[in-house]
């Protein structure tokens, strides 16, 4: 185990300082526009099933459940490929689905959405969990499927917003480590980085096929390694992640190269003890506002040091 985190470096006059400063600057949040919906991609998945849709769309016009029942049994006869489309009516991406039955016993009853013949007891198994979910009562209070379904999109859509907002992070210390870089090149010092490299690539071994977010090089070797990411909630097993970068850290240094691990979000404040784990490992966990003000300034103490002496 490492004393501390290097809270002097970083600026700070003791490690419950660095804590203090580090919580109260964590970022709500790192939206872009597009962070919301990504409408390109609501409109591809909604139009993916435009003959679909516009089939079932005549199922709005039955007059009661029974007759809507009639009308989809005959589609489902001469029209198979509008199965495909049965679960995005539910918010289900999944082909099949598992549905348990509970009556006098537990039944377990698979149904398959794959586009394929059906014979008619398939049929009529899919015209029954279409009522017993809701499906054939929905026909009967909406006027349009498609635009019904684009709604269904731009719901599921909001699931990939965590990705998102990794990206816009990632993005956010691309044009930091982007901007420290360039202007250490205007001053005539050798530094460059490059994103996602693989560490056996620069004859690091690490169990596994590990790759950092980005890398700084100095006079084209490796000088510091980052990995970057955001927690709007709680991360999953945040203990293993801790323990993983602790013992990343670990292996790099041991190999002359620093380490950086940038990460923010309130997330964290949910996850404080392992946080605390963390610092009391890892010389540098800075999250976006730390980052801007000593990035620069360790780097530069880096390159100074008799660990990598200029030539």
């Amino acid at each position: 185990m490492n004393d501390l985190v290097d809270y002097k470096l970083l600026g700070y006059n003791s490690v419950e300082e660095y804590l203090a400063d580090f919580r109260k600057t964590l970022l709500k949040s790192a939206h872009g526009y597009d962070f919301f919906v990504d409408w390109k991609k609501v409109e591809e998945n909604a139009k993916r099933y435009l003959i679909e849709l516009g089939l079932l769309n005549s199922l709005t016009l039955t007059k009661n459940s029974l007759e809507c029942k009639m009308l989809l049994k005959r589609m489902l006869k001469e029209h198979p490929r509008i199965i495909s489309v049965i679960p995005i009516l539910l918010a289900v991406r999944e082909k099949s689905v598992e549905v348990a039955e509970v009556t006098e016993q537990v039944i377990i009853k698979r149904y398959n959405f794959e586009t394929k013949h059906l014979v008619e007891e398939e049929i009529d198994d899919m015209i029954s969990f279409c009522e017993k979910t809701g499906i054939i009562d929905l026909f009967g209070k909406i006027k349009d499927v498609y635009t019904y379904v684009f709604g269904v999109e731009v719901g599921l859509d909001t699931n990939a917003r965590k990705n998102r907002a990794g990206a816009v992070f990632n993005k956010m210390i691309e044009h930091l480590i982007d901007k420290i870089t360039e202007k250490f090149r205007k001053e005539n010092i050798p530094l460059t980085y490059k994103r996602e490299v693989e560490l056996g690539k620069i004859g690091i071994s690490y169990p596994g096929q590990k790759t950092v977010d980005f890398l700084i090089f100095y006079k084209d070797k490796p000088l510091a390694a980052f990995e970057v990411n955001i927690y709007h909630g709680t991360g999953s097993k945040p203990n293993e992640i801790v323990r993983s970068y602790i013992r990343l850290h670990m292996i790099l240094k041991n190999s002359g190269i620093l380490f950086f691990w940038l990460t923010d979000g309130p997330g964290w404040v949910k996850m404080w003890n392992q946080f605390r784990e963390g610092v009391e490992n890892i010389d540098y966990i800075m999250n976006y506002t730390i980052s801007e003000r000593r990035l620069e300034k360790i780097l530069v103490h880096t390159i100074k040091s008799k660990q990598y002496p200029k030539k």
